[in-house]
């Protein structure tokens, strides 16, 4: 089986960042991932900072991409954030600022299926293109939904 991003993307995945920090846009997306899997917001919050701690998410070109693996979840959440600023402490690999944030929820069991995912993240939204079509004007849910399908693998 072959694990794209987008097929775990719709409308309650999709949101727009208003924070103006990293730590206040994580927040946003730990909040979010807690409601989409029913898991406890304090370990997700846990989880999440331990992985940014051991190396930053932020791969460059305005993107970053969080990422864990937690028990008792049937499938991963993906969670699609664009920021409403640009996010300039986040700390990116390219020292740029953060606008398109994906954060992956992913079950702990299977190990090459969460590769795969984030695989899938990183070659479609390494695309300059793409990104900017993502953050061009003032983004909604409906227009992120839209540019991530029409430019679906």
């Amino acid at each position: 089986m072959k694990y794209e991003f987008t097929s775990y993307i719709n409308e309650d995945s999709v949101m727009i960042l208003r924070g103006a920090t990293k730590l206040e846009i994580m927040d946003e997306l730990i909040t979010k991932a807690a409601e989409l899997t029913k898991l406890s917001r304090d370990m997700i919050y846990r989880m999440t900072w331990k992985r940014e701690q051991m190396m930053t998410t932020g791969v460059g070109n305005g993107l970053a991409l969080p990422h864990i693996r937690v028990n008792d979840i049937p499938q991963p959440i993906v969670i699609v954030g664009v920021t409403e600023k640009p996010i300039a402490d986040y700390q990116s690999q390219d020292d740029q600022p953060v606008r398109v944030v994906v954060f992956t929820v992913a079950p702990d069991e299977n190990p090459e299926a969460y590769l795969q995912l984030l695989g899938s993240v990183s070659r479609k939204l390494r695309n300059p293109d793409l990104l900017a079509k993502l953050t061009a004007g003032d983004p909604s849910e409906a227009n992120i939904l839209k540019v991530l399908f029409e430019n679906a693998d």
